[in-house]
């Protein structure tokens, strides 16, 4: 094989390590649901939300309700989000593969789904998972303009005239599941709010072994490596740690 072909070679090998790694990198950011609801005020809005938060180093997967589901098609809803992995509803009170994701985002706070989280009410399958999510210890978080009546964007939509005791309930409902653990957000603190929770530290610490790795231990003549904590291993490395014999535990 001559030089020319020895660099192109070495090129495309160097190319795949170059995307394997990123893919795993990938791997190891947070990956965050997004619960979609309908409502009639904040919609825009929360759409502009999710695509701000898609800027960062997040994996969003989206899920909507089904009754939103019914006045959007989910190539819209892709287009409107900027989100292209969609969890479809089901018969089950929690969509399968909802439950791995390491925080959760409402982007649209309606007063339906308010109402459902100040009651506790299980039976809607947002208010499950995000109970259960909070429980564990999950960050979950919501952008609370469509709750709130005082915000501009009513007064915009002549929706300014609510009595004092309907204010004060939705406040009291806000303070409530504040209360809960609920995160609530203003449209310029939805890029900044998971990096400084469990979730967003977790990704920064979890270690990465690559076949640079494994060679290194080669070298040293060390049958094994003991990974500390949440590991990631690169297929290149996979691959040198069998070739050279050396456990990883």
């Amino acid at each position: 094989m001559d030089s020319r072909h020895s660099t192109v070679a070495a090129n495309a090998l160097l190319g795949l390590s170059y995307r394997s790694r990123a893919a795993v990198l990938q791997e190891e950011y947070p990956r965050v649901l997004v619960l979609l609801a309908g409502h009639f005020i904040g919609m825009e809005e929360g759409y502009a939300a999710v695509r701000s938060l898609s800027s960062g180093k997040i994996r969003l997967q989206l899920w909507a309700e089904e009754q939103l589901l019914a006045s959007i098609s989910a190539g819209e809803l892709i287009s409107r989000t900027g989100v292209d992995d969609l969890i479809i509803p089901t018969s089950s009170p929690c969509s399968p593969g909802a439950t791995d994701a390491d925080a959760l985002f409402i982007p649209v706070l309606s007063l339906s789904l308010l109402s459902r989280l100040t009651q506790l009410d299980t039976g809607h399958p947002f208010v499950n998972l995000i109970v259960a999510s909070l429980c564990a210890g999950k960050p979950t978080a919501a952008l609370t303009l469509g709750s709130e009546p005082e915000h501009y964007l009513w007064g915009e939509q002549g929706l300014s005239q609510a009595s004092p005791l309907l204010k004060a309930e939705m406040h009291a409902m806000l303070g409530k599941i504040e209360g809960y653990g609920i995160k609530l957000l203003e449209p310029d603190q939805v890029c900044g709010w998971l990096s400084g929770t469990s979730a967003g530290k977790a990704a920064h610490k979890k270690q990465v072994l690559t076949a640079e790795d494994i060679y290194a231990a080669h070298k040293l003549g060390r049958t094994s490596i003991v990974l500390n904590g949440p590991a990631v291993v690169t297929p290149l490395a996979a691959d040198a740690a069998r070739q050279y014999g050396i456990e990883l535990f």
